[in-house]
């Protein structure tokens, strides 16, 4: 339950909406200390995402973001006074947040908060660009107004951002694929629940026609070894993004990416037997990032390493 309070930054604290939406300005700018770990905006487009270990009490200037942006506690609790604008007329609320809670904050809403004890966490931001386009595809809606909310638990919110986490420290061994498919649904999520539209959702039934499979199939064979996108994909079979995520899985039982996933191993698994190439270039081959990312996935998917592999 949040309590209102008097205290409020004042105004010589309060930043200006940031111009450029094709870059999302960092939520750790804000902070006292830079981010621990933070997203590549040339690998992730459309979604960022930091890292935070906050070691003492402290607050935030009064903000006004043009992206949405989610802010999420991890490990131990600490009071929290916020303010947002459209809750309790911009009255500082307070309130306890404990693992996994965190506060939801829509574009172009000035914002507050200020904590009493060291925690840490991370934030999500979200490009308008994605939500407009899911709204439209989803909703049929040319606008989108996400309701400010008070701080709230939402277990999908934080599956779909842990995971994004444990990508971005293992070095994002997803690639824009995943970090993409993550995105996209974070953002359905958000249409669906904390949207100010209340629209019936547009029906998409059944799979890839079996044209469109071959056209998709097809396309990620013969480009294993770059990088994918969820846009390109979906373009491909002349769907938008959502709808080809759904057909797409109908149709192979995988997302998008696992199924990548599956045919970068199975081309590993011709090239080690093959014996021509080290392990560290099949990974390249493949479109593995890294090694270590060949190892993981190779064993996770065959219960072998690819050395023991090469060697059967």
């Amino acid at each position: 339950m949040s309590r209102s309070l008097s205290n409020s930054p004042s105004d010589s604290e309060q930043s200006q909406p940031h111009d450029e939406l094709d870059s999302p300005p960092r939520y750790s700018d804000q902070l006292p200390l830079p981010a621990t770990l933070a997203s590549d905006e040339t690998e992730w487009s459309s979604v960022s995402l930091e890292c935070y270990d906050l070691p003492q009490p402290g607050e935030t200037p009064k903000l006004c973001f043009d992206h949405y942006a989610i802010a999420v506690t991890l490990g131990q609790g600490f009071q929290f006074d916020w303010q947002i604008d459209g809750i309790a007329n911009g009255q500082t609320q307070r309130q306890m947040l404990f693992h996994g809670g965190m506060s939801l904050v829509p574009m172009q809403h000035n914002h507050w908060g200020a904590w009493d004890r060291p925690h840490e966490g991370f934030a999500i931001s979200l490009k308008p660009e994605l939500l407009t386009r899911d709204a439209a595809e989803l909703l049929a809606i040319d606008q989108v107004e996400l309701l400010p909310q008070e701080p709230l638990y939402d277990p999908l919110i934080l599956q779909i951002g842990l995971a994004l986490k444990a990508d971005l420290e293992s070095h994002r061994p997803g690639g824009k694929l995943y970090a993409e498919t993550m995105a996209t649904a974070l953002a359905v999520h958000l249409l669906r629940n904390y949207s100010a539209h209340s629209h019936k959702p547009i029906h998409h039934s059944g799979g890839l026609s079996p044209k469109q499979l071959k056209w998709v199939t097809d396309y990620i064979n013969d480009h294993l070894d770059q990088e994918l996108s969820l846009d390109k994909l979906a373009a491909i079979a002349q769907l938008s993004v959502y709808h080809f995520c759904r057909s797409f899985k109908r149709s192979t039982g995988l997302t998008p990416h696992q199924y990548v996933i599956q045919q970068r191993v199975e081309r590993a698994k011709r090239l080690l037997k093959d014996g021509k190439m080290g392990i560290s270039e099949v990974a390249v081959a493949c479109g593995f990032t890294h090694q270590s990312h060949l190892n993981r996935h190779f064993k996770r998917l065959t219960g072998v390493t690819p050395k023991k592999f090469s060697k059967s």
